[in-house]
Protein backbone atom coordinates (compact mmCIF):
# COMPACT_ATOMS: atom_id res chain seq x y z
CA UNK A 1 0.00 0.00 0.00
CA UNK A 2 1.04 3.56 -0.33
CA UNK A 3 0.38 5.36 2.33
CA UNK A 4 -3.49 4.92 2.08
CA UNK A 5 -6.11 2.96 3.09
CA UNK A 6 -7.23 0.87 0.16
CA UNK A 7 -11.38 -0.79 0.59
CA UNK A 8 -13.47 -2.71 -0.96
CA UNK A 9 -16.70 -2.17 -3.00
CA UNK A 10 -19.69 -3.38 -1.07
CA UNK A 11 -20.95 -6.40 -3.70
CA UNK A 12 -24.21 -5.19 -3.00
CA UNK A 13 -24.74 -1.44 -3.43
CA UNK A 14 -21.39 -0.49 -4.35
CA UNK A 15 -21.04 1.92 -1.64
CA UNK A 16 -17.50 1.72 0.12
CA UNK A 17 -17.30 -0.20 3.17
CA UNK A 18 -14.94 1.99 4.91
CA UNK A 19 -14.39 5.52 4.10
CA UNK A 20 -10.72 7.52 4.18
CA UNK A 21 -9.14 10.12 2.85
CA UNK A 22 -7.76 8.09 0.14
CA UNK A 23 -10.47 5.30 -1.37
CA UNK A 24 -9.85 2.72 -3.55
CA UNK A 25 -12.18 0.12 -4.54
CA UNK A 26 -12.26 -2.95 -6.83
CA UNK A 27 -14.90 -2.28 -9.50
CA UNK A 28 -16.51 -5.51 -11.47
CA UNK A 29 -14.39 -5.12 -13.92
CA UNK A 30 -11.16 -5.73 -12.15
CA UNK A 31 -9.67 -2.01 -12.93
CA UNK A 32 -8.66 -0.09 -9.17
CA UNK A 33 -10.21 3.13 -8.73
CA UNK A 34 -8.52 5.85 -6.33
CA UNK A 35 -10.17 8.57 -5.33
CA UNK A 36 -7.44 11.25 -3.21
CA UNK A 37 -7.50 14.99 -2.58
CA UNK A 38 -6.35 17.25 -5.45
CA UNK A 39 -3.25 18.37 -3.20
CA UNK A 40 -1.99 15.19 -2.84
CA UNK A 41 -2.40 14.56 -6.92
CA UNK A 42 -0.34 17.32 -7.63
CA UNK A 43 2.65 16.14 -5.11
CA UNK A 44 2.47 13.07 -7.29
CA UNK A 45 2.88 14.53 -10.49
CA UNK A 46 6.27 14.80 -11.85
CA UNK A 47 8.05 17.79 -11.45
CA UNK A 48 9.30 20.20 -14.84
CA UNK A 49 12.63 21.76 -13.74
CA UNK A 50 14.06 24.46 -15.41
CA UNK A 51 17.44 23.76 -13.38
CA UNK A 52 20.57 22.55 -14.71
CA UNK A 53 20.13 18.39 -14.77
CA UNK A 54 23.21 18.11 -12.17
CA UNK A 55 23.42 16.00 -9.08
CA UNK A 56 23.62 18.33 -5.96
CA UNK A 57 24.98 16.91 -3.15
CA UNK A 58 24.20 16.23 0.09
CA UNK A 59 25.79 17.37 3.56
CA UNK A 60 28.71 17.88 1.24
CA UNK A 61 28.90 14.23 0.39
CA UNK A 62 27.44 11.91 -3.01
CA UNK A 63 28.37 8.92 -4.35
CA UNK A 64 31.61 8.88 -6.14
CA UNK A 65 34.25 6.20 -6.83
CA UNK A 66 37.68 5.60 -4.61
CA UNK A 67 40.45 3.14 -4.46
CA UNK A 68 40.94 0.50 -1.68
CA UNK A 69 44.49 0.18 -1.16
CA UNK A 70 44.17 -2.18 1.83
CA UNK A 71 41.27 -4.13 3.66
CA UNK A 72 42.01 -6.95 6.42
CA UNK A 73 40.26 -8.14 9.38
CA UNK A 74 43.38 -9.41 11.28
CA UNK A 75 42.73 -7.86 14.79
CA UNK A 76 46.18 -7.70 15.85
CA UNK A 77 47.55 -5.97 12.22
CA UNK A 78 44.99 -4.54 10.12
CA UNK A 79 45.02 -1.00 12.02
CA UNK A 80 48.23 -0.46 12.05
CA UNK A 81 49.09 -1.64 8.69
CA UNK A 82 46.29 0.61 6.91
CA UNK A 83 48.00 3.61 8.59
CA UNK A 84 51.10 2.85 7.40
CA UNK A 85 50.32 2.36 4.18
CA UNK A 86 48.18 5.86 4.50
CA UNK A 87 51.53 7.36 5.66
CA UNK A 88 53.21 5.89 2.42
CA UNK A 89 50.03 6.86 0.02
CA UNK A 90 50.38 10.29 1.86
CA UNK A 91 54.36 10.64 1.30
CA UNK A 92 53.67 10.03 -2.41
CA UNK A 93 50.47 11.54 -3.35
CA UNK A 94 49.55 14.38 -1.50
CA UNK A 95 46.83 15.16 -3.68
CA UNK A 96 44.55 12.08 -2.82
CA UNK A 97 43.09 12.31 0.71
CA UNK A 98 43.62 9.26 2.54
CA UNK A 99 40.64 7.57 4.97
CA UNK A 100 41.48 4.57 7.52
CA UNK A 101 38.09 3.37 8.11
CA UNK A 102 36.82 0.80 10.18
CA UNK A 103 33.77 -0.88 8.95
CA UNK A 104 33.80 -4.24 11.41
CA UNK A 105 35.63 -6.64 11.34
CA UNK A 106 37.68 -4.81 8.54
CA UNK A 107 40.21 -1.75 8.63
CA UNK A 108 40.60 -0.51 5.38
CA UNK A 109 42.42 2.38 3.54
CA UNK A 110 40.66 4.18 0.64
CA UNK A 111 42.01 7.21 -1.57
CA UNK A 112 40.59 10.47 -3.27
CA UNK A 113 37.24 11.28 -3.87
CA UNK A 114 36.45 10.68 -7.36
CA UNK A 115 33.71 11.63 -9.35
CA UNK A 116 33.70 9.14 -12.10
CA UNK A 117 35.27 5.66 -12.60
CA UNK A 118 37.98 6.85 -15.80
CA UNK A 119 39.31 9.29 -13.05
CA UNK A 120 39.78 6.71 -10.52
CA UNK A 121 41.37 4.10 -13.11
CA UNK A 122 43.89 6.45 -13.69
CA UNK A 123 44.67 7.31 -10.40
CA UNK A 124 44.74 3.70 -9.80
CA UNK A 125 47.28 3.09 -12.10
CA UNK A 126 49.39 5.68 -10.76
CA UNK A 127 48.94 3.72 -7.53
CA UNK A 128 50.00 0.18 -8.87
CA UNK A 129 53.03 1.64 -10.25
CA UNK A 130 54.29 3.73 -7.46
CA UNK A 131 53.68 0.42 -5.03
CA UNK A 132 53.91 -2.17 -6.94
CA UNK A 133 53.98 -4.78 -2.89
CA UNK A 134 49.88 -3.07 -3.00
CA UNK A 135 49.35 -3.84 -6.03
CA UNK A 136 47.23 -7.48 -5.76
CA UNK A 137 44.97 -5.30 -3.29
CA UNK A 138 44.42 -2.08 -5.10
CA UNK A 139 40.90 -1.41 -6.34
CA UNK A 140 38.08 1.46 -7.70
CA UNK A 141 35.01 0.68 -4.81
CA UNK A 142 31.95 2.76 -5.40
CA UNK A 143 31.70 5.13 -2.01
CA UNK A 144 30.09 8.13 -1.06
CA UNK A 145 32.57 11.14 -1.15
CA UNK A 146 33.30 14.18 -0.22
CA UNK A 147 32.31 16.96 -2.50
CA UNK A 148 34.15 20.82 -1.99
CA UNK A 149 32.26 23.58 -2.34
CA UNK A 150 34.28 25.02 -5.16
CA UNK A 151 33.79 22.33 -7.44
Amino acid sequence: MLGGIITAANADNDAPVNQAPIVGHIVSDSTVTLTMPDALLQRLQPVESHESETVRPVNGKMGGYRIQVFSDNNARTAKSEARTRARNVNARFPQYPTYVVYNSPFWRLRVGNFRTQEEANEAARELKEAFPSYMREIRVVRDRIVVSSGE
